[in-house]
């Protein structure tokens, strides 16, 4: 094991996201970029050939696992929704028109050559995106790697690299041989993130884009040509133009690496836990915007639903995600729920939606998941697209992947999946039938303890039905929407519930004729669990 660590002498980084017109800031660090930090070390000090060899080798590594603190983006007036500091500076590539002058006004001299000076140049608008991290050091992990003789030649290379990103972005370099356990780690399928990461050939590449031996040449003639007089210098100057044309051959900006999805590490779980059909690793959508209540849910679920049809770049959709077979039948397999994600559960919850899940089916290949939903999410460079949600004239807010290392609780896994033997309804449970009679309430429960067993769950020792949820901010249950049978179009029944099992159960708990459709959905009570230790 060992780990690249990159420590940010100012407290902050400077480097702009790929894609986001320089105004979004790129954290945590891609690997690529380290990468090309080292490669421009080398290049720039003479490209020793051990050094080079260190960096064939690192290309040729799997990708590495990170660790990184959350980070802040830094913001002109500390406002968040203003875009980052932008300044206005010279353009680099100007042109000057090919003519000689022997006047001495302004204008002249100007259009001789003086305009590529950086006080006459034209300007241009440049953003300069910073973030701010909690800790200032970040680990590039390589954890199964076994130590090798060019680490030593590494860690020289890293001393000579003094920025990453910016070049006001000060780093210091260095191998660590014990860094730290990673929070982020190569994952397929839709992730969090999608870093840019180097693969083999990448120094080769990027030695071609620098350009070296061509400017060097340019550099070296076009000193000979101002030492030269008289046929000797006009004899130069047609073979630099000959070589390089009118304009000097420039290092070219190299294009993005390999693209690798990063999430945190998930936790092995524990045989004796047992879960649902669904898969504790959803993904999770932040709200912008107006927040929604929570009895919206219908409306909302019914939107995405719509906007995940349609944009599936597979055609029809597959069984997992319809919900329907091949032949247009409603499919027995579990298949892809929507549920909301509100603020419930604290003192002062109002129960508006904070964000979306969408809930995949168990043992899901992940490249079909990145397949199905990748376009949805994110845009050509990687990053998380803003999904527009409407439904008439109700609703309209916008989505986005929810990327952040320590987002707010309710939009957290843990809050929805953490084991727990109590678990009480944030929406109300849709029973697929009507029950008469004095016994109407033990009967209706026995159909939940059935829908609990649907979806993998032990059967329930005990469920309770109400009308109001435990959950503290959930509104009462009719002020939801009901949902209405396909067979008559008659209103179904709906209820809040407490469900308690003889043994923890992992989340996340969906139960019910409305379970993919956001109703249904459960909420761990660990903390009444322990309050009331065994009498429940």
């Amino acid at each position: 094991m060992f780990g690249l660590a990159i420590r940010y002498l100012n407290g902050w980084s400077m480097a702009a996201a790929d894609g986001a017109k320089k105004e979004r800031p790129e954290w945590p660090p891609h690997p690529d970029r380290v990468f090309m930090a080292l490669a421009a070390a080398w290049f720039e000090t003479g490209q020793d050939e051990e050094e080079g060899l260190s960096l064939n080798w690192l290309e040729n590594l799997p990708s590495p696992s990170i660790c990184a603190s959350e980070a802040f983006p830094r913001f002109c007036d500390g406002d968040r929704r203003q875009r980052p500091t932008t300044s206005f500076v010279p353009v680099n590539d100007t042109k000057t028109k090919k003519q000689k002058s022997n006047a001495l006004d302004f204008k002249s001299l100007k259009e001789s050559g003086l305009d590529i000076l950086p006080e006459f140049r034209s300007r241009q608008e440049r953003s300069f995106p910073l973030v701010v991290p909690k800790v200032d050091t970040v680990y590039l992990i390589w954890a199964d790697t076994d130590r090798d003789a060019r680490l030593e030649t590494l860690n020289r290379l890293c001393q000579k690299v003094v920025y990453v990103g910016h070049s006001a972005s000060f780093v210091q370099m260095w191998v660590e041989e014990n860094p730290p356990e990673p929070n982020l780690v190569p994952l397929p399928g839709s992730v969090r993130h999608r870093l840019r990461v180097p693969g083999p050939g990448r120094l080769e590449y990027l030695e071609s884009r620098f350009n070296r031996d061509a400017v060097l040449a340019y550099t070296e003639l076009s000193e000979k040509i101002r030492g030269a007089k008289g046929k000797e210098q006009r004899l130069l100057k047609e073979e630099l133009e000959n070589r390089f044309g009118e304009n000097p051959p420039l290092s070219q900006r190299p294009e993005p690496g390999l693209w690798q999805g990063y999430d945190s590490p998930r936790p092995q779980e524990a045989p004796e836990i047992p879960g649902s059909v669904f898969d504790p690793n959803m993904i999770v959508l932040t709200l912008r915007g107006r927040r929604y209540p929570l009895n919206t849910t219908l409306k909302m679920t019914e939107a995405l639903r719509g906007l995940v049809m349609s944009s599936c770049p597979i055609q029809p959709p597959p069984e997992w995600v319809s919900g329907h077979t091949p032949e247009g039948g409603r499919t027995e397999k579990p298949h892809l729920a929507l549920i909301p994600m509100p603020f419930v559960g604290a003192e002062h919850a109002d129960g508006r939606i904070m964000g979306l899940s969408l809930v995949l089916p168990r043992n899901l290949d992940p490249e079909q998941v990145d397949a199905s939903f990748g376009p949805l999410l994110r845009d050509e460079q990687g990053l998380p697209r803003r999904i527009r949600l409407f439904h008439g004239r109700e609703l309209e807010c916008e989505l986005e992947l929810e990327t952040r290392e320590s987002p707010p609780y309710n939009l957290g896994l843990t809050a929805w999946t953490r084991p727990s033997r109590i678990w009480a309804s944030v929406t109300p449970v849709v029973l697929d039938r009507h029950f008469d009679g004095p016994d109407r309430w033990e009967k209706a429960a026995e159909v939940l303890k059935d829908g609990c067993e649907r979806i993998g769950l032990p059967r329930p020792i005990e469920v309770v039905l109400q009308p109001v949820s435990l959950v503290e901010g959930v509104p009462h249950s009719r002020e939801f929407e009901t949902l209405l049978r396909k067979s008559d179009k008659g209103h179904m029944h709906h209820s809040h519930a407490v469900v308690i099992f003889d043994q923890p159960v992992r989340g996340p708990v969906i139960v019910g004729a409305g379970r993919y459709r956001g109703y249904g959905l459960f909420r761990p009570l660990t903390a009444l669990e322990e309050r009331n230790g065994q009498s429940l």
